[in-house]
């Protein structure tokens, strides 16, 4: 697969190709201001000779017959104006549209370097060989190549230079060339935060030529959907105006849902969006949200005091109970077993329909250290009768109880240790010491 990189060759051969034809219309020419003619006096003459010839078919209509001494006047006088290149341009342009041969491109290309060689000028003339690529070269990927290469280039060298429909230009290329195989993911990326960027940045300040909302939305929909998605290119599109602009609730949606898609909930970038979606929606669920992350990240002091907010900022028993839920999680993986034993219970008391209080509770009580072995196999009985209750609360959890309630059973006690507390029946009742202090029945380890 070529990168940008590669595509540039056919740029380098061109110019090349070029250096090699005017190095001997320049060789031993010395320094002259535009609009004077190089070289000796019979030079001079001559060229303006080839000049009147030239233009003299041109009116006529006769192309052919002006090719020629339009060339001997390049060849001898390329400095004389610069309109002995936009002649040129005229007289290959009109050989193109009567033959369809893709050499009078080349040479149209050409004569835009060698303009710029000249005269300067190079962004117009640049910009200038890209609309003459994209309006003649159809689907070839070498001239969709050279012209994405040139407006690539253009955007690194002279963006200001640019309008918005090249860059929305720049990344319709980027696709072609993508889907061609010609470039990768990661050109086809930068691509297109170059181009949204720009054209966001426009959009936002009111830049003449870059009101049509339509492009901007076409080009993120192919950026969201292509794959070329990435996290550092979602924070550099959009890390300073989320920070400008989060009040736009609707923009600060959008973002949210595009580092989802891109896989970036655990970036600096989702967490920023984050914090602006709390501070324009005080709601339970988003400061839910920020206090996972934090208990995620490890900033347990942090997390408390967003789960707190959650709690104190919806009184629904419903909401609540979701919430002490999330908090008696988080102090489960920190090993924080009697704590989050304690929410969970206050849960289920707040939501007598949250199964997820009851499956936590089984977490809590499965592998509990109670001081001896047997006390830490009798625990696994408790574990799985709130399995049982949390079926029975929500019959879709069947399947994921029944998988954790066969790996309990491989450390409930055995008929053995059963026998040293003088436990010898199956289904009697026990009550489990320690903090769990639970009353639940005899199982014995299947052996």
């Amino acid at each position: 697969m070529m990168n940008r990189g590669s595509g540039r060759i056919y740029y380098i051969i061109a110019v090349g190709a070029l250096m090699v034809l005017i190095a001997p219309c320049i060789k031993g020419q010395t320094e002259s201001e535009p609009g004077t003619v190089p070289g000796s006096t019979d030079d001079s003459l001559s060229c303006v000779d080839y000049i009147s010839w030239y233009k003299a078919a041109i009116i006529d209509g006769n192309f052919s017959g002006a090719l020629q001494p339009w060339r001997e006047a390049l060849a001898g006088c390329p400095a004389v104006s610069e309109e002995l290149y936009t002649d040129g341009e005229l007289i290959y342009r009109s050989l193109f549209d009567r033959t369809g041969e893709q050499e009078y491109i080349d040479s149209m290309v050409l004569i835009l370097t060698q303009r710029t060689y000249f005269y300067n000028n190079k962004p117009s003339n640049d910009l200038h060989k890209a609309e003459i690529l994209l309006e003649l070269a159809g689907d070839d990927p070498e001239y969709l190549g050279l012209c994405y290469n040139i407006l690539a280039e253009a955007a690194e060298s002279f963006p200001e230079q640019m309008e918005c429909h090249h860059f929305v230009q720049m990344a319709a290329l980027a696709a072609s060339l993508y889907v061609m195989e010609v470039i990768d993911g990661e050109e086809l990326g930068n691509a297109f935060v170059t181009a949204i960027g720009a054209v966001d940045r426009r959009m936002d300040n009111h830049i003449a030529g870059c009101s049509i909302a339509e492009d901007l939305e076409n080009m993120e929909t192919f950026y969201r959907t292509s794959g070329a998605m990435t996290c550092e290119g979602l924070e550099t599109l959009y890390g300073g105006k989320l920070d400008r602009n989060f009040r736009d609730t609707a923009f600060v949606s959008k973002l949210f849902s595009m580092t989802q898609e891109a896989g970036c909930t655990r970036s600096h970038l989702y967490y920023n969006v984050a914090i602006k979606m709390f501070a324009n929606e005080r709601s339970a669920k988003n400061a839910v949200r920020l206090a996972e992350l934090n208990a995620a990240a490890g900033n347990n002091d942090k997390a408390i005091s967003y789960f707190t907010e959650a709690y104190n900022r919806d009184t629904n028993s419903v909401v609540r109970s979701e919430v002490l839920v999330r908090v008696a999680m988080m102090e489960l993986d920190q090993g924080k077993r009697q704590e989050a034993r304690n929410r969970a219970e206050h849960a289920w008391q707040l939501n007598r329909k949250n199964a997820a209080a009851l499956m936590l509770l089984a977490e809590c009580y499965a592998g509990a250290e109670l001081g001896n072995t047997f006390d830490n196999h009798a625990a696994y009985w408790v574990a799985a009768d709130y399995l049982d209750a949390a079926v029975k609360a929500d019959p879709s959890l069947r399947k994921e109880a029944e998988i954790k309630i066969i790996d309990y059973m491989q450390n409930f006690p055995t008929r053995e240790e059963c026998f040293y507390r003088r436990i010898l029946d199956e289904g009697s009742i026990f009550t489990v010491g320690g903090w769990v202090n639970e009353v639940t029945r005899v199982r014995f380890r299947r052996e």
